[in-house]
């Protein structure tokens, strides 16, 4: 339950927790943050995490200027010890802020507790647990890598009417409306992830394509156990504008390096093993820093992500018309029934065009 906090206090937290949506996708390996500063029941200035994880939140809002007497609100706990940057608590009391509203304690251990702490110390006033649980929400991904050595995964999911994924007569399940909402999701996630079968059967760049987004295109991770990733695919001719790793079982070093002269970087998993193994390639993916990781492929890998309990989110874009094909046994596990079963609860339902979206989430 969170604890009491004014309405005053609530209102300026919502601020700085919008402000940290900006971020979310583009921040790891640190957590996306906002910040607002507030001095005479104004909001005086307000920063959020940038790309790359730098600058922070409070060091964006602070400027490097004085704010007597003023009340900073972020929505994690600032950092206290040095990193690719100083530490964001010296910044808070260099620049004479009085108050400070915090409103989740960082959970990694490097941080936790020890800004607060130090702030303290300098008689700095603090408030702890305004609107926390939302904040949580937000920063599940960075959370679950921190406690759980994985980050937040969520699938996308294209299904017919009656359930079919893949329709050889036809490349595209929804219509354009979905695919394009679809696309858009890619921005909000650090990495996206898909099989081997997928880029080569469908050939895809997994970017942003919407004007002005492709900067926020998310790494690629392509899972390829046999390394049967052609050199002329559009993923290996985008490698060296758009970051990608190949999860291999093969240490063919005439076909790896040939991969790697376009910029793909190649990690060998567990060598002459037939399949990937998605729970080791998930924790190699967390150690590497991602916090938000999409999943884009076809029923067999969504089935198998989802028997291992990794799904944490699924996008469910379904369309209003039938395909005339027999139904894959990974297809019926699918199924809308089957979620409930896992403890997937039904967040989100909406029409987009002719097609429905359903969002399904974990109990947090």
């Amino acid at each position: 339950m969170e604890p009491p906090s004014s309405a005053k206090d609530r209102y300026f937290m919502r601020n700085a927790l919008n402000l940290s949506l900006r971020g979310v996708g583009n921040t790891y390996p640190n957590p996306s943050v906002g910040a607002v500063i507030v001095k005479n029941n104004q909001i005086i200035s307000r920063g959020w995490t940038q790309p790359g994880g730098t600058p922070h939140a409070e060091v964006n809002a602070l400027k490097g200027r004085k704010y007597l007497g003023a009340t900073l609100y972020t929505t994690l706990e600032p950092c206290a010890h040095f990193g690719k940057t100083a530490p964001c608590v010296d910044k808070i009391i260099e620049s004479k802020i009085k108050r400070v509203v915090i409103g989740l304690k960082d959970p990694n251990p490097i941080v936790n507790g020890k800004g607060i702490k130090k702030l303290k110390k300098k008689k700095i006033k603090i408030t702890i647990g305004v609107l926390k649980n939302e904040i949580k929400r937000i920063n599940l991904g960075f959370f679950n890598k921190i406690k759980k050595n994985k980050p937040f995964i969520a699938s996308k999911i294209a299904i017919s009417r009656n359930g079919k994924m893949i329709n050889k007569r036809n490349k595209w399940i929804t219509s354009k409306d979905s695919r394009e909402h679809g696309n858009f999701l890619r921005a909000k996630f650090d990495a996206i992830i898909t099989g081997i079968n997928t880029v080569l059967k469908d050939d895809p760049l997994l970017n942003c394509r919407h004007f002005g987004m492709q900067k926020l295109s998310p790494i690629r991770f392509i899972l390829d156990s046999g390394l049967k990733l052609k050199e002329n695919s559009k993923i290996a001719k985008t490698a060296k504008n758009n970051k990608t790793f190949v999860l291999t079982n093969t240490n063919n070093k005439e076909k790896i390096s040939k991969l790697k002269k376009s910029g793909l970087i190649i990690k060998i998993l567990d060598e002459n093993v037939e399949k990937i193994n998605l729970e080791k390639a998930v924790l190699l993916i967390s150690k590497m820093g991602f916090n938000n990781l999409l999943l884009e492929s076809g029923p067999r890998l969504n089935s198998a992500f989802i028997k291992l309990n990794l799904i944490n989110k699924i996008y469910y874009f379904q369309s209003k018309n039938n395909v005339d094909l027999k139904l894959l046994s990974v297809e019926k596990d699918l199924n809308l029934n089957n979620f409930k079963n896992l403890s997937f609860k039904l967040s989100l339902l909406k029409n987009i065009g002719n097609d429905s979206l359903r969002i399904f989430e974990k109990n947090v």
